[in-house]
């Protein structure tokens, strides 16, 4: 798919099942999310409410052919609560199954850091899990690089996950 064929758009309360459904096939079946339980539509519905009262970025990916069909999605999140933090923020991208390899995946994070540059964000991270290639290959890319690397922090599947850290700097 040509990334110029891909719609990116801000997320829409009626694009809350499609992100699910993204997200929770990747919590049944993926070992590189360290979540076990998928996300209920209320608890989706009201992490969306947080975000936009945040004014933080929640945008999907749509084919403009099939504007109804969700490709992926990817949102900005606080990196930790406490101010010190407020200026660096944590970047999630997910693509569709049936949709990788597509450009969609390098749509979604440009668009994620226009709308990073537009605020005062000095500092991305991105936590992916140290066998997630695509992931790893996708951020480093884009100038991120890894800054920690925490060993067995995670567990998925009943194995021990390594996860690590990916900073790019805004400003």
């Amino acid at each position: 798919m040509n990334p110029a064929a891909i719609t990116i758009r801000d997320a829409e309360e009626r694009d809350l099942a499609a992100i699910n459904a993204i997200f929770n096939l990747e919590v049944v079946e993926s070992a590189y999310l360290y979540v076990e339980t998928p996300v209920s539509a209320d608890d989706r519905l009201a992490w969306l409410r947080t975000h936009r009262t945040a004014r933080l970025p929640v945008i999907v990916a749509t084919d403009p052919g099939v504007p109804t069909t969700l490709l992926g999605w990817a949102s900005l999140s606080p990196y930790r609560v406490s101010s010190g933090y407020r200026f660096t923020l944590e970047a999630s991208v997910y693509v569709a199954r049936g949709s990788h390899r597509r450009g969609i995946g390098r749509a979604l994070l440009a668009a994620l850091h226009e709308r990073a540059q537009a605020r005062e964000t000095h500092a991305i991270v991105a936590s992916i899990d140290s066998e997630n290639a695509p992931s790893i290959a996708l951020f480093g890319r884009f100038g991120y690089v890894e800054a920690a690397r925490l060993t067995e922090v995670g567990r998925k599947f009943d194995r021990w996950r390594t996860q690590l850290l990916f900073l790019l700097k805004v400003s």
